[in-house]
């Protein structure tokens, strides 16, 4: 059965996020904290990842839909898991608020259940941290980076991980590709925890605020969070950078870093994504100087950079309450939140590749309205762009407004408003965390029903997974070979 091939290949997954499990098990040992519950988790880890092993089998036949399985299994799988020291240390007593919790961390998106985290003890604010930086560049590409031999296996799985075009990425050295991008991120993460701590943040604090910048998570050390930082500008400006920097193509920068800047200013995605940011934080400081009360150009520069460049990169954190921002400045926040950030970043949202592919084919549609006879291509960076790549953007774009839609409705039934369902989805879908009202920069999620929480959850992963992976396993053709006999499922013509 092929079941065993995904079994024994997620097995061996769960034996490395089992060793992450270990470390703030072993921060507890060390500072005499909260432990013992993380030694469980990892007993748990080990336990189903040697069971699964076991029961599965190895084989050199791989196919994409097996790393589908891989992929949803392994992300959803280590949720759960990443939710236990919470509910076995009675911290989170709701098994909803501890998935919740949980699936925020791993998917990078930043909303909270907690209302007060100082209450913590520091290996839970740890594990926090954790999960964001595990789930921050992918799961995948991270375990990718430890296994060694799946060959021709890894560009399954890549794939899978995120459907968003990697143009440049050569499908044969995708396990070369993961180990590098893993060597870069964390490089990037050291780097952003030394700046953090000269400018006068606490280790453990400059840490964990580290793990949640490079992510682009949202998760902060503290319940005061970044507002505590509104007057340093050198501390602001330090997240500022390493927000954009995360928001970036990991991939590009590596190839800068091998041949030198000129790759990264040449790259259109990077050069539109810096433009997008720009533009902006141009419109809501205008906004900000004409409309609010504030009269120091240093201190709205400051705070409209920001808090935009944290939303747009789906960072989730904020310097001062946008809540209070003019109606203009705040709207401009929530357009942000569908951008995202580059394809090989850690952001969520729509990516800037697909906005690019999406405006330049359109362009060519109304071009070609007027000169039927014309013949021109959609091209990034000088090639021509495949045109399964211009069908998955606009295949993308149609999913997310559906399931955009969709959500807001499910929430509406909860009984929330349609304005806090519209904003809170985006923040949720596009893994940015923190959303506008009852659910601003001040708020944690804990008011929501648990209906509500379940709704939030399938998005965040839905948002972080780019969509298809999961959506493809609904339909039940998917299933063949592994639960189902192949034939077996009835095929209904609809259209």
């Amino acid at each position: 059965m092929r079941i065993q091939i995904v079994m024994s290949l997620v097995g061996r997954l769960l034996y490395i996020f089992g060793i992450f499990t270990l470390i703030p098990f072993i921060y507890g040992i060390v500072f005499e904290t909260a432990y013992w519950s993380f030694l469980v988790t990892t007993g748990i880890s080990f336990g189903l990842g040697g069971l699964l092993s076991y029961y599965g089998h190895e084989t050199q036949s791989f196919s994409l839909r097996d790393g589908f399985l891989v992929v949803s299994a392994t992300w959803i799988l280590t949720i759960i898991l990443g939710s236990l020291p919470f509910i076995l240390s009675g911290i989170l007593t709701n098994v909803f608020d501890a998935l919740f919790e949980a699936t925020s961390g791993i998917t990078a998106t930043g909303a909270t259940i907690i209302n007060s985290v100082d209450d913590l003890p520091k290996t839970y604010v740890l594990w926090r941290g954790l999960m964001h930086w595990i789930g921050g560049m992918g799961i995948i590409v991270l375990i990718l980076s430890f296994l060694k031999n799946l060959g021709a296996d890894a560009a399954h799985m890549f794939n899978a991980e995120a459907s968003v075009p990697k143009p440049g990425v050569v499908m044969p050295r995708i396990q070369s590709m993961a180990s590098k991008l893993w060597r870069l991120y964390v490089a990037f993460t050291a780097i952003c925890f030394v700046m953090l701590w000269a400018g006068g943040i606490e280790p453990f604090d400059a840490l964990n605020y580290a793990f949640s910048i490079i992510a682009t998570g949202g998760f902060a050390p503290t319940s005061a969070g970044t507002f505590i930082y509104e007057q340093s500008n050198y501390i602001c400006f330090v997240f500022i950078f390493f927000m954009i920097l995360a928001g970036g193509n990991f991939a590009v920068y590596y190839n800068a870093l091998q041949r030198g800047i000129r790759v990264l200013i040449d790259d259109f995605e990077t050069r539109m994504y810096w433009l997008v940011i720009f533009i902006g934080i141009a419109i809501i400081s205008i906004s900000m100087a004409v409309q609010s009360n504030i009269n120091d150009p240093i201190q709205i520069f400051r705070d409209v950079s920001f808090n935009y460049v944290s939303i747009q990169t789906g960072s989730g954190f904020a310097v001062s309450d946008y809540d209070l921002w003019p109606a203009a400045a705040q709207m401009m926040l929530f357009i942000s939140s569908f951008f995202g950030g580059c394809s090989g970043s850690t952001t969520g949202g729509v990516k800037i590749i697909r906005l690019i592919i999406l405006i330049k084919s359109s362009i060519i549609y109304l071009r070609k309205s007027i000169h039927p006879e014309m013949v021109q291509v959609v091209r990034i960076n000088g090639k021509p762009m495949p045109t399964k790549w211009i069908q998955m953007a606009q295949q993308f774009l149609f999913l997310y407004l559906m399931i955009y839609v969709i959500s807001v409705f499910l929430m509406t039934c909860s009984g929330m408003s349609t304005y806090d369902a519209m904003q809170i989805i985006t923040a949720f879908l596009s893994n940015v965390g923190i959303g506008f009202g009852g659910f601003g920069p001040t708020d944690a999620f804990g008011s929501m029903s648990d209906g509500a929480k379940c709704v939030a959850m399938a998005d965040m992963l839905l948002g972080r997974l780019e969509l298809f992976t999961i959506l493809v396993m609904l339909h039940p053709q998917f299933w063949e070979g592994y639960f189902i006999k192949k034939q077996s499922v009835k095929r209904y013509r609809i259209l």
